[in-house]
């Protein structure tokens, strides 16, 4: 007499129902990203920016998290490992220098050249130095695009 195996004794599971949920929370899922989509950078408002409040008191501006739209030429770039340091001035006070952060990571639609006017979109946030301090105030670059 022959022996059965030990997978053919159990009670089969039928998986088409698993498949049809699959597939309909899937569709439920791709519906949901079309009709709600995150906000662009036409919804944002920036706020104006106010170079002698900032250099005053930028531990304020860190703290609130605002986001500023910024137009500047470029007048120096410094590269620190990934990260650059860029050096602009704006049209109101071509004098001062102001620094923003672009960090390494962040890929940027076009390349920001020394000389040039650009219009940055930046937030402003707290960060720690080499040594561990923390430094408030830090302008970092979230989109650059041309004049």
């Amino acid at each position: 007499m022959a022996r059965s195996s030990r997978r053919g004794r159990g009670k089969k599971t039928n998986v088409t129902p698993l498949i049809i949920g699959g597939l309909g929370l899937l569709v439920v899922l791709l519906a949901a990203m079309l009709f709600f989509k995150p906000a662009t950078r036409s919804n944002t408002a920036a706020k104006p920016f106010n170079i002698a409040q900032y250099r005053q008191d930028g531990s304020r501006f860190a703290s609130t998290g605002n986001r500023y739209v910024l137009e500047g030429k470029v007048e120096n770039i410094e590269t620190h490992g990934d990260n650059r340091m860029v050096a602009i001035s704006m049209a109101n006070n071509r004098n001062e220098r102001l620094p923003l952060l672009v960090p390494g990571s962040r890929q940027l639609p076009i390349n920001i050249t020394r000389g040039d006017t650009f219009i940055f979109d930046v937030s402003c946030r707290t960060g720690r130095d080499a040594s561990g301090n923390e430094v408030k105030g830090i302008l970092v670059v979230n989109d650059v695009r041309t004049k």
